[in-house]
């Protein structure tokens, strides 16, 4: 009897390892969106504090100061969340790229598992067929002698 195939686990496998990919890529896309998104934030802050600079020296209202100080404050704080959500995406994306190889190295594993399965299959029939073939070479001999 043919022994089980691993066709339907390699297909499993398989799925497993293209959504693990798709996760990863996923992963990476809000990476670089959120990197994105830092670096705007960071080139505003820039932006203020070269304003804000720029009107201390030409002098101005301090109310108008003010909101500029309490602006680049909020840009900071924007930009202190912005990194610790980067941390986090990032932290995502080496958790993703770690499934993703485990996956693949799953599905090579099976895969070599089943290519040795198979040859010791063909193995064993042409075994199989070797010892028929000499159970026929014997009684042609055995039926050609009598």
């Amino acid at each position: 009897m043919k022994p089980f195939t691993l066709e339907n686990v390699l297909a499993y496998r398989k799925r497993l390892e293209d959504i693990a990919q798709h996760r990863f890529f996923e992963a990476q896309k809000v990476h670089q969106q959120v990197e994105q998104k830092l670096a705007e934030e960071s080139n505003v802050l820039a932006v203020l504090s070269h304003c804000s600079e720029r009107l201390q020296l030409e002098g101005v209202i301090i109310t108008e100061l003010i909101r500029y100080e309490e602006r680049i404050l909020q840009v900071k704080a924007n930009v202190k969340a912005i990194t610790k959500t980067l941390a986090e995406k990032a932290e995502i994306v080496f958790r993703e790229r770690q499934n993703l190889i485990n996956r693949a190295n799953e599905r090579q594993i099976m895969e070599r598992l089943k290519d040795r399965q198979n040859k010791a299959w063909r193995a064993f029939l042409e075994r199989k067929e070797t010892i028929m073939l000499d159970e026929i070479a014997i009684l042609r001999h055995d039926s050609e002698n009598k």
